[in-house]
């Protein structure tokens, strides 16, 4: 597939797709093959939908692309109707045009009389995997889809391939009222599943069982990974990267559970408990006496303000600051909390934790960036690229010190910043 196919895609540009499959009618044979450097395997069509491009799809469609051929994902790829589902006039669009919906999709759909009807013709079908190896139970979005597949034989507390998490787990956000039932229904849980349903009965029966689960937070330590090739816990989406069960109690509105945990919690936790909470109050109360506590707490601890900052919590950064964090402990990646404000292009993170002497020069362990690097990175392909102030940033990286990379070295960054490291290239 040419870089110059591929860019009209990007770019989502249908007529100049026509163009070049009339232009090189040799490509029209690749066109179910994966898009290159794109990370999920999406064929040109699913890249379509995903734009929910109708022009660009139909040119496809006439130049060959099956409409039925789903991504190329090692966990299990994903069809052209799951890429749609927020918009239910693309997925009818796309089944006018030939697209035949599987159990999956039909699950997600919610069209209960054809998921009964596949399952008495094929009843192996319940354990089919779809994308990221869900099972059909994954997919359900009502109580009355869940309880026909569980009926007809679903395993409850089954696993995804690459998320290697229950549906329950997948729910526990955008579709609550399923996961609760799932959790009746004898469903496995957990405390941060706990936290997020407000369900304080359960977790005073979890932690006189293991007090030690207070401390149980998205990450790999509480969520190890089986396969190293999974993406971690569906967790880090449903819930949020490093959240523990205080954070997430809040978050959904249980300030009674949040008391609860609170009560719960030691006194060598409450401290990060109450940054990562941004609850100000708190956290002055706690430090009233001693700096002390930030020292004494457990060590994994410190990588907290690091996984703030991944967070983009900036009251949260500001307040570990304050209470004595130190600044040049790494989090995911071994990234300082510097090389997260960079790459959000949050500029009054960047300018705090500098003020706090946050080391400029600081490389994490996987890809060998600085705060600099990270934020010329950041502006182009960061989470937050399209809002975060990364001509800010960089300015103020390098007007602290930091050392600019040579321009000819780079291979990312936005035009705006860039030329404020030529700028400061020519002084």
């Amino acid at each position: 597939m040419t870089d110059a196919l591929l860019e009209a895609i990007r770019s989502n540009d249908a007529a100049a797709v026509r163009d070049l499959l009339e232009r090189q009618p040799d490509l029209k044979a690749r066109l179910d093959e994966a898009l290159p450097q794109e990370g999920f395997g999406e064929t040109p069509l699913i890249a379509a939908v995903q734009q929910g491009n109708r022009d660009m799809i139909d040119v496809l469609l006439r130049a060959g692309a099956s409409v039925n051929r789903k991504s190329h994902w090692w966990a299990g790829g994903f069809h052209a109707i799951d890429n749609a589902s927020a918009d239910p006039a693309l997925i009818a669009f796309l089944i006018e045009r030939g697209a035949t919906p599987e159990i999956h999709q039909l699950v997600h759909l919610d069209r209960l009389d054809d998921v009964r009807s596949v399952l008495e013709r094929d009843p192996g079908l319940i354990r089919a995997r779809g994308g990221d190896g869900q099972l059909p139970l994954h997919f359900a979005r009502t109580r009355a889809m869940a309880d026909l597949l569980l009926d007809r034989g679903a395993d409850i507390d089954a696993i995804d391939v690459d998320h290697e998490s229950t549906a329950a787990q997948w729910m526990v956000r955008e579709r609550q009222d399923v996961a609760r039932h799932l959790v009746a229904r004898g469903g496995r849980t957990d405390i941060l599943m706990a936290a997020a349903f407000g369900d304080e009965a359960r977790l005073a029966r979890m932690l006189d069982e293991d007090p030690a689960a207070i401390r149980t937070t998205v990450s790999e330590r509480y969520f190890p990974k089986r396969d190293a090739r999974a993406g971690g816990s569906i967790y880090n989406w449903t819930l949020g990267t490093s959240k523990s069960a205080h954070e997430i109690a809040r978050e959904f509105g249980h300030e009674g559970t949040v008391r609860l945990l609170l009560e719960r919690t030691p006194d060598d936790m409450k401290l990060s408990v109450a940054c990562e909470m941004e609850d100000e109050a708190l956290v002055r109360r706690l430090i009233a006496g001693s700096l002390d506590l930030v020292r004494t707490g457990p060590a994994g601890d410190r990588r907290k303000l690091a996984d703030a900052a991944r967070n983009n919590k900036t009251a949260a950064v500001r307040l570990m600051l304050e209470a004595g964090w130190p600044v040049d402990i790494g989090g995911q990646h071994n990234a300082t909390a510097l090389h997260w404000a960079g790459f959000h292009g949050n500029v009054d993170m960047a300018r705090m934790l500098i003020a706090y002497h946050a080391p400029l020069e600081a490389r994490d362990a996987d890809f060998d960036g600085t705060p600099l690097n990270w934020t010329i990175h950041g502006s182009q392909h960061g989470w937050r690229s399209k809002t975060g102030d990364y001509v800010g940033t960089a300015t103020v990286l390098l007007e602290a010190g930091a050392a600019a990379p040579p321009i000819d070295s780079l291979k990312t960054g936005t035009p705006e910043v860039l030329e404020v490291l030529r700028r400061r290239a020519s002084r």
